[in-house]
């Protein structure tokens, strides 16, 4: 009896995890084509973001989706939406961000949105992806001034590609997780339903077998000090259902003296925008406008 119940406990948590790193290309299209609404251009239009629409190309062959509005003040930001989102998350994001004069450049991570891929890495290939932006605007601009902000995922993935690129001058990460073993209990009961002992354990082992490497690989606790001196903002809410909130603590100290957390007890994942608009608009406008802009001036000089 205990091992029928083994075999079919390593059955239902391999299909969670299998789901778990898959996104099936043709029903996200189906999604925009019964949800016109969502499409993120048709977002952009009714945030009044003025975009080109653009493919790029990732070193490993992928062609991505992405949406881009040209500096009026010299630096740009690449924005990178959640798990299982797609850009239209972060379109009132950079409309803000535009309205103060940023770039902005916002792209579907592959296996999401309008870009190629079906499989999702939490980071481990989606580098290239940043990568690809990166170089996107380096064709445009000389010697560009480049900020990131990411939301939930795109946080963890912002941390990670920062750390490996030192063009990056700037992240703002908002509720990110530390890691995903950190935070996988979360991650289950929100995204499968199911309780995370004894399963989120198995979903992580099966999920980490069928990516082929260890998660650990792409923790932000683990790679966040090599971002230093650079500045990072790092914004949490208390009352996070998707991701350890004392994840963002971890990573305020893993950092040190060049980040800064902004912590509201309150707040569930990535509100900030929507509950505190005000404050997230000085505070966000602020960190860039220190640290992108006085940048640009510094180089000119």
């Amino acid at each position: 009896m205990a091992l029928l119940v083994l075999v079919f406990l390593c059955i239902m948590t391999s299909r969670h995890a299998n789901r778990l790193i898959s996104s099936s290309q043709v029903k996200r299209q189906q999604h925009y084509v019964t949800h016109p609404e969502l499409h993120p251009e048709f977002i952009a239009e009714q945030q009044q973001l003025e975009t080109t629409p653009l493919s790029l190309t990732t070193s490993d062959g992928l062609h991505l989706y992405a949406l881009y509005k040209a500096s009026h003040n010299g630096a740009v930001i690449i924005l990178s939406h959640g798990y299982k989102m797609d850009c239209g998350e972060m379109i009132p994001i950079a409309a803000l961000l535009a309205k103060h004069g940023y770039g902005v450049l916002l792209l579907d991570q592959r296996g999401h949105g309008h870009s190629d891929g079906e499989l999702i890495s939490f980071g481990y290939h989606e580098w290239r992806d940043l990568e690809a932006a990166m170089d996107f605007l380096h064709q445009q601009i000389d010697d560009p001034i480049v900020g990131l902000f990411g939301n939930s995922m795109g946080g963890a993935l912002a941390l990670c590609y920062a750390a490996r690129d030192q063009r990056i001058a700037a992240v703002v990460a908002q509720s990110p997780y530390a890691s995903i073993a950190h935070s996988i209990n979360k991650g289950v009961r929100r995204f499968s339903d199911l309780p995370p002992f004894p399963f989120a354990p198995l979903i992580h082992h099966f999920a980490q077998r069928k990516l082929g490497f260890n998660t650990a690989s792409v923790a932000p606790i683990n790679t966040i000090v090599t971002i230093s001196p650079r500045p990072i903002m790092l914004m949490m809410g208390g009352q996070d259902r998707h991701v350890e909130p004392d994840g963002a603590f971890q990573l305020r100290q893993a950092a040190g003296n060049n980040a800064q957390l902004w912590y509201e007890p309150h707040l569930s994942h990535v509100e900030f925008f929507q509950k505190l608009p005000l404050a997230f608009e000085q505070k966000i406008i602020s960190f860039y406008n220190e640290h992108l802009l006085n940048f640009s001036q510094t180089k000119q000089l």
